[in-house]
């Protein structure tokens, strides 16, 4: 099954089976929206982490920035505290939206730079033990379109792609990162830079 957000009334149910995702698209608008992505593509801190897949020590295929309380490192199976960025004035405002839309209380961020098609994000869950028990994750897009892919655990035939467009937002909640993975596949087509942004609920020991 594939969805464009663009073509449905909102909210969408993209899942509810074994977790949840909600979709909202045109969350703030156009002029905000395009502001924030120029001033978070334009900033300095983005950096591009080193992680062990394999037994084999590899870059990330996409730059990486922590904004707010906490963040961690995809090193070690994000458990170690790294430094943040504060949430900006623009950052705050889209998180004060995706609050009171969600309901829910997010402490920081997690932004991803996909710089082109060969920047990508492989098949996973977020269900590291810092996120607690079912993790809420709302995630943002800015910039291109990109296929989100998602796949069931154990039913091989439960899969579900969605294009993400700009200003659109997805929210991950339940138990859906026990039941289900997800990724941003790399594409062979001509695409200009996008930047995900994770809002997330860090929770340290």
């Amino acid at each position: 099954m594939t969805l464009s957000l663009f073509e449905d009334e909102l909210p969408i149910e993209l899942i509810n089976s074994d977790g949840m995702i909600t979709c909202w698209q045109l969350l703030l608008p156009d002029q905000e929206a395009t502001a924030l992505f120029e001033e978070l593509l334009n900033v300095n801190n983005w950096q591009q982490e080193t992680i062990t897949l394999y037994g084999k020590r590899l870059l990330q295929p996409r730059l990486t920035a922590w904004y707010g309380e906490y963040g961690v490192s995809a090193d070690g199976g994000y458990e170690k505290l790294v430094q943040t960025v504060d949430f900006t004035p623009r950052l705050m405002v889209l998180k004060t939206e995706i609050e009171r839309l969600t309901g829910y209380h997010f402490n920081c961020v997690l932004a991803n730079l996909y710089r082109d098609g060969q920047d990508s994000v492989g098949y996973h869950a977020d269900d590291e033990k810092i996120l607690g028990i079912n993790p809420v994750i709302a995630s943002y897009s800015l910039g291109a379109t990109r296929r989100f892919l998602l796949k069931h655990n154990s039913d091989k035939l439960q899969k579900v792609a969605c294009e993400l467009q700009h200003n659109s937002l997805i929210l991950m909640h339940g138990a859906l990162q026990h039941y289900w993975q997800h990724s941003i596949p790399k594409t062979q087509r001509s695409v200009a830079p996008r930047i995900n942004l994770t809002f997330r609920l860090i929770k340290p020991h």
